[in-house]
């Protein structure tokens, strides 16, 4: 198990000499990254703040949620890298088109569409709006399950660290994420057919990824956020051969948003259409409807087949 993230929650008029007592005490447990995550300031507000963590030494922020339009956070994501989030179909498409047309695809990796509503106090950018002052964690776990029962150990001994840093910052422990998801070569997808003896794509996937959320949610810890299977196609490497090989396709990754979250997330998408890239995006939102629970999505607007996506490598673009 490795520790996916380390995230310190704060209200975006705080005193941020907390920051500082967190980022010391989660450096010592050695995360893949240290976040800071901002309850949405007002407009007026978002530049001080953004440059206020960004002075200290954050390098991953996410704030941008609610108030902003897709002009705005074209601005602040392209200027700071900081984290956003749209609920508006026709905004996030908008901001889509910005960066297509401006050759800024990468940004994308920055911005979500929430559908179905919104979670909270979530370690995992940009799909989370902070609503409380506290510590999560998300852990990387594909390759220590050998069996269902795993998840609960390894959840478990998450929750341990995350509790050890909220004391050393003196704030109040929110909880694990026990999303289970990828990165590069700690492949969900390997995992579900190590345990299940199916990959994904084949008959039997749809319920694979559902005992492995049952799994999560019966972990006896203290939970925060999506706690559910994520699928981002960049960022997991035996997806990338799945969908290269024929066994993936884009309904496919629409169908599993049934359900895990997000079924649809870091994925190049060829978008000859953009009529057909929002008819899609309104099928997801009606995903999130009938499952009665929030989804997010992360989409690269592109033109070729494969693409390169920044410290994920080449990936193949999925077809409308």
């Amino acid at each position: 198990m490795k520790i996916r993230s380390l995230t310190l929650h704060v209200m975006w008029n705080d005193d941020f000499s907390l920051v500082d007592r967190f980022l010391d005490a989660a450096r010592s447990a050695s995360p893949l990254t240290v976040r800071v995550s901002v309850s949405p300031p007002p407009p007026g507000e978002a530049e001080r703040v953004v440059n206020a963590l960004r002075n200290r030494g954050v390098k991953y922020v996410s704030a941008l949620h609610l108030f902003y339009g897709a002009e705005e956070v074209h601005r602040y994501v392209s200027q700071y890298g900081v984290f956003a989030s749209f609920s508006d179909v026709e905004e996030y498409v908008k901001f889509l088109k910005i960066i297509y047309s401006k050759g800024e695809v990468h940004l994308s990796r920055y911005v979500s569409l929430l559908l179905g509503g919104a979670v909270y106090d979530s370690p995992y950018f940009p799909a989370s709006i902070t609503t409380r002052r506290g510590v999560s964690i998300s852990l990387l776990y594909p390759n220590d399950l050998t069996s269902i029962d795993d998840v609960k150990t390894v959840l478990k001994r998450g929750e341990t660290i995350g509790e050890a840093v909220a004391r050393a910052v003196g704030v109040e422990f929110l909880g694990v994420d026990g999303s289970l998801s990828p990165w590069g070569e700690e492949s969900v997808a390997k995992a579900v057919e190590r345990l299940f003896g199916i990959r994904l794509g084949e008959p039997g996937s749809h319920n694979a990824i559902w005992k492995l959320n049952k799994a999560i949610e019966g972990a006896p810890i203290r939970k925060t956020g999506f706690n559910e299977v994520m699928l981002p196609l960049a960022e997991d490497e035996e997806l990338k051969t799945l969908v290269r090989a024929g066994f993936l396709d884009i309904s496919k990754f629409v169908s599993y948003t049934s359900v895990c979250i997000p079924g649809l997330d870091m994925a190049p998408i060829r978008v000859g259409d953009w009529t057909a890239l929002k008819r899609l995006l309104y099928d997801l939102a009606a995903v999130a409807e009938a499952k009665r629970r929030p989804i997010g999505v992360r989409i690269f607007p592109v033109d070729q087949e494969e693409y390169d996506v920044e410290g994920f490598g080449p990936t193949p673009a999925l077809r409308l």
